[in-house]
């Protein structure tokens, strides 16, 4: 499994978090969302999901994406 940090800037409420969750899971992944430090933590499985189909899950929701 890996692992990554999200920071995303623009997440402002409990139905962000809710959002975001939602299109990690949509993909495969696992995350632990935190409004208070606008970042997801990710776990994937690297030969099922990318980094890049993350990023991009919670893109189409609208949301700023920046990889740490």
């Amino acid at each position: 499994m890996m692992r990554a940090i999200l920071k995303i800037p623009n997440m402002s409420c409990q139905h962000c978090v809710m959002r975001i969750s939602k299109a990690i899971e949509s993909v495969g992944a696992k995350g632990e969302v935190s409004l208070e430090k606008k970042t997801a933590v990710v776990e994937f499985d690297p030969e099922k999901t990318r980094l890049e189909d993350i990023v991009r899950a919670i893109e189409r929701y609208g949301y700023e994406v920046e990889v740490e």
